[in-house]
């Protein structure tokens, strides 16, 4: 009986047309452990997805960022940028220093153009982002 690589033992097979997709800034290793990462924890695409919202929320124009006219759960882009945090911890060291330095700028960004709330001793300040107003 032939023996199985062992690439196919560590990783599951993608199902067919499932998409992943690149990160522009990003070798081509990185990009390979966050497929990786996506495949075991997330789903494909998910760290461009969540990437894309949270350049999108620093598009807006204007010197501070509004808040949202609707809150749902789970649709902030704090909460793209919390998945941004789980991939990144997920990573091996050389990938995840190359997703920091992409993070970084727009992580400047946004504690640039909010403010920051009181806060009542407790929180978690490794999400920092969940701190920020964005209202003014």
């Amino acid at each position: 009986m032939p023996r199985r690589r062992p690439h196919h033992l560590r990783r599951p097979d993608p199902a067919p047309g499932t998409p992943h997709t690149d990160i522009t800034g990003l070798s081509h290793r990185a990009n390979a452990a966050i497929r990786h990462v996506e495949d075991r924890h997330l789903w494909p695409g998910a760290t461009a997805k969540a990437l894309a919202k949270w350049r999108e929320l620093l598009d807006r124009p204007g010197r501070w960022l509004n808040g949202d006219a609707v809150i749902s759960p789970g649709l902030e882009p704090e909460s793209d940028r919390d998945t941004l945090l789980d991939v990144t911890r997920l990573l091996p060291p050389g990938p995840r220093r190359e997703l920091e330095r992409l993070l970084k700028p727009l992580d400047d960004d946004f504690h640039r153009r909010t403010t920051p709330q009181v806060l009542n001793g407790g929180e978690d300040l490794t999400r920092w982002w969940w701190h920020r107003d964005r209202e003014l």
